[in-house]
C-alpha cells in the first residue's frame, strides 16, 4: 500500500491514492557520474596507447620523430654518405694489402719442403761451418704474359732458401716440451700452455718487428727483404732454444750447460749472419749504391743481431 511518508524505494510497485503507480525516483547525479567515468576511461586508454607507442597513423613517440628529422636532414645524409665511402675505401685498401702479404702463392712457397731438405737444414743450423756457398739459387719460369723470368728456387731445391715449416714445427714442439718439463717439476697447470704460447709469440713478434725496423732505419730496401723471409730466419732460433731447453733439464752441471749454450748460440749466429748477408749487403748492381760507411754500419748491425740479440732471446726463452 502506498505510504506517502516512506522512502521512494519502499513505495516502488504500490498504488497512490489516485490509483496510479508512482514514478520511480532517479537521481540527477547518475548521468553526470557515468559520463565523467567514461571520459576518465577514455583519457586513461589514450595515455596507455601513447606510452606503448600505439596510435593512429601519422603519430609516433618523440624518439621516432627526432630520428625521422635527423634522417631527413641533408647534412646528416651527407655525413652518412661520406662515412660509408670512407669505410668502403679503407676496406678495399686492407683487402688489397692483405692479399699481397698473405697470398696463397707466397705461403705455399715456404712450405715446399722435403724430408732431405729438413734434415740438411737442421744440420746447417747446428753445424753451419761446412757449407761452401750461401748464395740462393734461381730457376727460370714464365709469368702471366708468357715472358721468361727468374725467381728463387723453392726450399726443396735449394738448401739456402728460407722456409716456414721448420720454425713452425720447432715452435709447437718447444711449447709442448715446456709443458712436459713443467709437469716433471710439478709446476704444470692448464693455463701454462696459453702462457707459454703468448710469451713465445711475443718474443717472436718483437724479434721480427725489430729486424724490420732496423732495415728501415738503415735504408735497406733490397728486394730480398720480404717479410716472410724475415719471419723464417727469425724462427730458426726455436731449434736452438729447443735443444738448449732439453739439455738444461737433463744435465745437472751448470758449467756444461753454459758451454753447450755458447756453442749453440755461436752456430746460430754464424748461420744467421751468412744467411742474412745477401739481404743486408746485397751484391751486383745494388752494391754500388751503398757507401763504405753504410756497409760498415750494416755489418755491425748484422753482427749484433745475429750473435748478441739472439743469444739473449735464446737464454730467456730456454
Amino acid at each position: 500500500m502506498y505510504n506517502p511518508y516512506a522512502q521512494p524505494e519502499q513505495n516502488a510497485g504500490s498504488l497512490d491514492p489516485n490509483g496510479v503507480y508512482p514514478t520511480p525516483f532517479v537521481s540527477s547525479k547518475q548521468p553526470f557520474l557515468s559520463q565523467s567515468r567514461q571520459q576518465q576511461q577514455q583519457q586513461h586508454q589514450q595515455q596507455q596507447q601513447q606510452q606503448h607507442g600505439v596510435g593512429r597513423a601519422g603519430t609516433g613517440t618523440p624518439t621516432q620523430l627526432n630520428f625521422n628529422n635527423i634522417m631527413n636532414d641533408s647534412t646528416a645524409q651527407m655525413g652518412l654518405h661520406f662515412g660509408q665511402t670512407a669505410f668502403n675505401a679503407s676496406q678495399q685498401y686492407m683487402q688489397q694489402n692483405l692479399k699481397l702479404l698473405v697470398s696463397d702463392e707466397n705461403i705455399k712457397y715456404y712450405f715446399k719442403v722435403s724430408n732431405s731438405y729438413v734434415l740438411q737444414k737442421l744440420l746447417l743450423i747446428l753445424v753451419p761451418y761446412r757449407n761452401k756457398t750461401w748464395i740462393r739459387q734461381f730457376r727460370s719460369t714464365t709469368d702471366a704474359q708468357g715472358n721468361a723470368v727468374e725467381i728463387y728456387a723453392t726450399p726443396r731445391d735449394d738448401i739456402n732458401a728460407p722456409d716456414l715449416y721448420i720454425p713452425s714445427m720447432a715452435l709447437v714442439t718447444y711449447i709442448l716440451l715446456w709443458a712436459v718439463f713443467s709437469g716433471f717439476h710439478g709446476d704444470f697447470h692448464p693455463q701454462l700452455l696459453g702462457y707459454a704460447l703468448t710469451r713465445t709469440l711475443a718474443f717472436y713478434l718483437m724479434d721480427v718487428l725489430l729486424l724490420k725496423l732496423s732495415f728501415y732505419t738503415l735504408a735497406i730496401n733490397s728486394k730480398n727483404s720480404k717479410i716472410w723471409d724475415l719471419v723464417s730466419y727469425s724462427g730458426y732460433k726455436f731449434v736452438t732454444t729447443l735443444l738448449l731447453m732439453i739439455f738444461k733439464n737433463t744435465v745437472n752441471s751448470y758449467l756444461i750447460v753454459i758451454v753447450f749454450f755458447l756453442v749453440l748460440v755461436f752456430s746460430l749466429g754464424f748461420f744467421l749472419m751468412r744467411s742474412l748477408r745477401y739481404v743486408v749487403l746485397p751484391g751486383g748492381l745494388e752494391s754500388g749504391t751503398v757507401s763504405a760507411a753504410s756497409k760498415r754500419l750494416r755489418t755491425q748491425f748484422l753482427f749484433i743481431y745475429s750473435f748478441v740479440l739472439q743469444a739473449v732471446m735464446v737464454w730467456l726463452m730456454a
